[in-house]
This record gives C-alpha cells, structure tokens and sequence, in this order.
C-alpha cells in the first residue's frame, strides 16, 4: 500500500508492505480489482517475497477491501512460506510492516481497554497500536497479534510468521480518527454471531435490540446467563470496563424491563443491590474501573 488517506486533508496516514526480517523485497506479480460494486470495492495483489539472490522465500496474496459507509480499510495477508524462518523470532520472522510520515509522532496501544502511549521498541497489545500527530490520530488493529515491533522512528512491523508459527492467514485494519478505538478493536475480533432459528421475525419486524448502555466508552465485555435469585426465573450477567480514562455514570437498558438488578463479583456473589430507574439500571463508574452487573426478571 503506498498511500493511506484520510477524505478530508488527503494526507498520507500510513504506508504497508510485507516483509522478511532480516531482508528481502516484496514483488507484485499481478493487482487486480476483484470487486468494483456499488457498497464494496476490493483489491487483490499477488506476489512474491525474494531476498538479494532473487530465491523466492514465500509467495503472498494480499487482498484490501473498503465498504461505503464504513470508514476503515480491511486487509487480509495470506502467505504461502517457502524459507521457513528459524532463530530468535525477534529477528527472524515474516511480518507487515507499517510507516507514516513523520517521525515527531507519538505511538499510543491498547492495554486493557485503555489508551496508553508508549515509547517502547516492542509495544505489544493485541488491540490496536495508535500514531498520533497533533490531532491526527492513525490506528493500526492487528485482529489479536500481540507482537509488534518498531523498525527505526517512522515504521513497526505487526509480527505474522516466527519460527513454529503455524498460521498463514491474517486480517488487519486500517482507520483514522476514532474517539473510542476500544470499541472497533473488540468488533473486528467478536462480529456479531448469526443464530439460525425455526421461528419467524419478532411481532416488532425483521429487526431490534435486546440491551443498550448510552455510554460509548464503556465497553460491553462479556453477557452470558446465570442462576436467577428467589422468587425470579432468568437472569443475565454482563460485564464492563471504562475505556476512556474518566469515570461517570450511564444507563443500561433492556428490550423487556428488568425487575431487580444487583453488582455482583467474578463469581456472580452478589455485593449491592442497584436501584433501578424508570426502565434503566443506573451504573456509576471510575476511569479504568471493571464492574459486573446482573440484571433479574420474574
């Protein structure tokens, strides 16, 4: 990729290519446009790794898919390894490596669910790994791959291939300017499941929600059921955590209104009740803070 824009400035956010550390050049065989339709648009390049002797070390294929109305750019890398890397897999990997423009930026990483800068030479995060200049904010999501490491001031390369590595497929993605990256980074590793059913749409129509929380940065981590308390026949447990760094308070909402509603612990043991409001749960939080809440139904 030569140039990753933003729609406003057209400045280059960031620029990729594939690589095999400790050398070689990635070499394009054929780039074809596999999809050119009215809400997809899809790119497909094929080639080769080769180090100075011109011997292939493995062949790639790349494929870069935009969506109208989704601002972020997809980026699937599937290698066929020829020269297996071997040694410390710090130094002997297949990897894509990542640069931008100018080496004043400042990198930042999801740790936690939290935005923290970074100055280290190996920021590992599985979430998302942020450049950050002035009020450009650039974010690289490596779909899980924890391991990245920075190649001088302006490039990192997001770690596929060392040795033992059995995977040759990967997803990344690109995108500018996100108030809570925390919130695309746990999308692109948990889509939304698709459970298939014998009866029909709900009497509401085709479509609707089950629960909300009006609060983007607090992020919705796990929901699962758990054992109702006396006198109730279903209960769910869900868990949070505060991304952005300040605490506050929301509202938790459910399709059908819920009777009782408690902060339980890891275990689900029950700590305090919460009062609920109306139809909504009243959650208050810190900045960073986990907490888990319960909600009951008769």
């Amino acid at each position: 990729i030569r140039s990753f824009r933003d729609t406003r400035s057209r400045g280059t956010r960031f620029g990729q290519q594939l690589v095999y550390n400790p050398g070689s050049r990635m070499v394009a065989r054929d780039i074809s446009i596999t999809n050119n339709g009215p809400a997809l648009g899809e790119i497909v390049s094929t080639g080769e790794l080769i180090d100075e002797g011109d011997t292939v070390l493995a062949t790639f294929r790349q494929r870069v898919r935009a969506w109208l109305g989704r601002p972020v750019l997809e980026l699937r890398i599937e290698l066929d390894v020829r020269h297996e890397p071997n040694g410390y897999p710090w130094h002997a990997f297949y990897g894509a490596r990542f640069g931008w423009r100018d080496d004043r930026a400042v990198l930042f990483r999801g740790v936690n669910g939290a935005n923290a800068q970074t100055g280290y030479t190996r920021p590992v995060s599985p979430d998302y790994l942020e450049v950050r200049l002035g009020a450009e904010r650039s974010f690289l999501f490596t779909g899980g791959l924890p391991f990245l490491q920075r190649h001088g001031s302006r490039m990192v390369d997001v770690i596929l291939v060392p040795e033992g590595e059995r995977g040759r497929s990967f997803d990344l993605l690109l995108a500018t300017d996100r108030d809570v990256p925390m919130q695309t980074a746990l999308g692109w590793v948990s889509p939304a499941p698709v459970v298939v059913t014998e009866k029909g749409p709900p009497p509401v129509g085709v479509s609707s929600w089950l629960a909300h929380v009006d609060m983007p940065s607090l992020i919705l981590t796990s929901m699962k059921p758990v054992e109702p308390g006396n006198g109730m026949n279903r209960a769910v447990a869900c868990s949070f955590v505060e991304t952005a760094g300040f605490g506050g308070a929301a509202e938790f909402r459910w399709a059908r209104d819920p009777q009782e509603a408690w902060l339980v612990d890891g275990n689900d043991n029950v700590l305090d009740a919460i009062p609920i409001n109306s139809d909504a749960i009243p959650l208050e939080y810190s900045a960073g803070e986990t907490l888990r809440v319960k909600a009951e139904w008769s």
